[in-house]
């Protein structure tokens, strides 16, 4: 905060829009969490971790529905397998449209993502970013 002549100047976090924010997020060390109750979690996850202060918490309030329903496993993921550690920062950066079981070919992760560049789509692991082989279906 900046005093000057006795005037406290305050200035509210704000975001334009939905990418300003998960820019700010992602670059600050911040991550969300879909908790199994279906509240969107948000904390810090770099050393010298920062609190989550309201501001922060009410900055964000204008884009919940949407954190909520991008952190949500996508339609085909297979039901026994949990979202990777950094399933967030995957979400929030990209338009994922669904999921299919496939055994990556680099990591072995047990499933796949569609992920929508707007110009193409492209099946991607969600643990390592490997491109994922249309051809080779989940054999676990």
């Amino acid at each position: 905060m900046n005093m000057k002549a006795g005037i406290e100047d305050v200035h509210r976090l704000t975001f334009r829009n939905f990418q300003e924010a998960v820019s700010w997020l992602l670059r600050g060390g911040y991550r969300l969490r879909l908790r199994p109750d279906g509240v969107v979690e948000v904390w810090h996850s770099l050393p010298g971790e920062r609190p989550v202060t309201q501001d922060i918490l009410d900055a964000l309030v204008p884009f919940y529905r949407e954190f909520k329903r991008r952190l949500t496993k996508p339609r085909g993921w297979p039901r026994n397998v949990e979202l990777p550690k950094w399933w967030s920062d995957i979400a929030l950066g990209f338009k994922i449209t669904r999921a299919r079981a496939s055994e990556c070919p680099e990591c072995r992760f047990p499933a796949a993502i569609l992920v929508d560049f707007d110009i193409w789509n492209e099946w991607r692991c969600p643990q390592c970013g490997a491109i994922a082989v249309p051809s080779l279906p989940y054999l676990g």
